[in-house]
């Protein structure tokens, strides 16, 4: 049986890029110093979308946009350059967030809409194999699980697998879906 939960959370133009990279940061794992400056550097990429990749992004990173964006993150231009070096060695998905030619990652250019930006996560249960103990016994016993309400499936361990439970058969399990809505305010 799949569940569905569905949590809207408030947002602005402003704060959706950090909100959304807060909920990403588990594949991520960046500082919040580090969200800050990805989230304007995708903002930006968003904001002058007209121009060519490479243009820019070299007028992203350009010295009079380095300064506007590390006085709207009241950020030291030492640890801005530091972060941005950062970014360039972090990797996603085996590329780095952060190209040698300060191009962003491809598949961390969202563009939220009027509405917001809708995340939707299908966490996919997988079935888990425990290491058995070392002088553990398996009795033959049956084992069930409800596969629907209508249906249920029973098995028995078999003898050969009595001392090596990582060869005994493995009941896969349900699907659960997770859907995050960001509307705008």
């Amino acid at each position: 049986m799949k569940q569905k939960k569905i949590i809207s959370l408030p947002t602005n133009p402003t704060k959706i890029y950090r909100q959304i990279l807060a909920f990403m940061n588990f594949m991520l794992n960046l500082t919040p110093q580090e969200r800050d400056v990805l989230a304007e550097l995708i903002r930006l990429d968003n904001e002058y979308e007209a121009l060519p990749q490479d243009k820019r992004a070299k007028f992203i990173l350009s010295t009079d946009m380095r300064k506007e964006i590390r006085e709207e993150l009241n950020i030291e231009e030492k640890q801005f350059n530091v972060i941005i070096s950062r970014l360039k060695k972090k990797m996603f998905f085996n590329k780095t967030i952060l190209d040698d030619n300060n191009i962003i990652h491809p598949e961390l250019k969202f563009k939220p809409d009027h509405d917001g930006f809708k995340i939707e996560v299908n966490l996919v249960m997988t079935a888990v194999q425990n290491k058995p103990a070392q002088e553990t016994t398996f009795v033959e016993e049956p084992v069930e699980e409800i596969v629907t309400q209508e249906e249920t499936l029973t098995e028995t361990i078999p003898t050969e697998y009595k001392h090596d439970a990582s060869k005994a058969p493995v009941i896969e399990q349900e699907e659960f879906d997770f859907t995050i809505s960001l509307p705008n305010e």
